[in-house]
C-alpha cells in the first residue's frame, strides 16, 4: 500500500493489504456499535411486518445506512489506519530500545 506523505518511521511498519482489511473490519464492527440505537429503531419499525418492511421502514433503513457510512468513510478509515500504524511503530521502537539496552550489557 502507498504511504504518500508518511514519515520514514511510518513506512518502516510495512503496511500490507491484509492490514487494510483488518482495519476495515474493525472499523465496520465499531461503526455497528456506534449505530446501534439507529438499528434498534429500524428493528422496532420492522416488528410485525413482512413484505411491507420494504416501503414502511425506509426512513429508519436510510438513517442506519447513513450512520454506517459516516463511521466507515474513507476519511475515518484513514484515521483508524494511522492509529494502527502509530501503535505498531511504538511497539517496534520499544523493541529496538530493549535490543540496544541488551547489547550494551
Amino acid at each position: 500500500a502507498r504511504m504518500d506523505g508518511w514519515s520514514r518511521d511510518e513506512q518502516r511498519v510495512r503496511w500490507s493489504v491484509g492490514d487494510d482489511a483488518r482495519v476495515r473490519d474493525k472499523t465496520e464492527l465499531w461503526a455497528k456499535t456506534q449505530c446501534k440505537s439507529v438499528l434498534d429503531l429500524l428493528g422496532e419499525c420492522t416488528k410485525g411486518k413482512t413484505l411491507s418492511v420494504a416501503w414502511s421502514c425506509t426512513e429508519q433503513r436510510n438513517a442506519y445506512t447513513t450512520c454506517l457510512k459516516n463511521y466507515t468513510s474513507q476519511r475515518f478509515l484513514e484515521i483508524q489506519k494511522r492509529e494502527s500504524i502509530s501503535k505498531r511503530l511504538a511497539s517496534m521502537q520499544q523493541a529496538e530500545a530493549l535490543e540496544q539496552k541488551i547489547r550494551k550489557q
